[in-house]
C-alpha cells in the first residue's frame, strides 16, 4: 500500500486541509502567526512521518516513525485546545470540536498501528532470543571468572 492510500495519512491530509483557512483566520500578532505556522509545520510532518514509516524496512523503525506521527499530533492537538482557551474568536467551541473529532479517528488509527508493530517487535525479539540459546543436550561448559596466569610467571 502507498503512503497516501492509507486512512491514516488521508485523515492527517484533510486535516491539515480543515487547519489553513483556520490558521488564516487567526489575527496578525506575531504570537499567532507562530502558533498557526507550527499547527501546519506539526500537521506537514505527521504527514512526512507516515510516509516514513510505510517506507521503512525494521518494525523498530517504523514504530519510531509511528511514535513520531503521535507526537506531532499530540502537539496539534495541544495548539488547538489553546487557540480555544485563548482567545475565542480565534476558533470558535464547535470548530475545536471539529478539530477534535479528526484528531480522535487519527489518534485510534496510530493506536492500533503502534500497538501492532510493537506487538510484532516483541516477537521478533522473542525469536531472537530464543535462537540464541544454546541448546542443553551439550555437556555444560564451566566458566572460568579469572583466566590461567602464563606458565612462565
Amino acid at each position: 500500500m502507498k503512503p497516501n492510500q492509507a486512512s491514516i495519512y488521508r485523515d492527517i491530509e484533510r486535516l491539515l486541509e480543515w487547519s489553513i483557512p483556520v490558521v488564516e483566520r487567526l489575527p496578525r500578532s506575531l504570537p499567532y502567526k507562530e502558533l498557526g505556522g507550527k499547527l501546519v509545520r506539526d500537521l506537514a510532518e505527521a504527514l512526512d512521518f507516515v510516509v516514513l514509516a510505510f517506507q521503512s524496512q525494521g518494525t523498530l523503525e517504523r514504530v519510531e516513525c509511528i511514535n513520531g506521527v503521535i507526537m506531532r499530533m499530540t502537539a496539534v492537538k495541544t495548539t488547538y485546545r489553546l487557540l480555544n482557551r485563548v482567545r475565542r474568536d480565534a476558533i470558535s467551541h464547535g470548530q475545536y470540536a471539529q478539530a477534535l473529532d479528526m484528531l480522535n479517528v487519527i489518534a485510534d488509527q496510530a493506536g492500533k498501528w503502534l500497538k501492532k508493530n510493537r506487538a510484532l517487535l516483541a516477537e521478533q525479539q522473542k525469536n531472537q532470543a530464543d535462537s540464541t540459546v544454546p541448546s542443553h543436550s551439550a555437556e555444560p561448559v564451566q566458566l572460568k571468572l579469572f583466566p590461567d596466569e602464563e606458565p612462565g610467571r
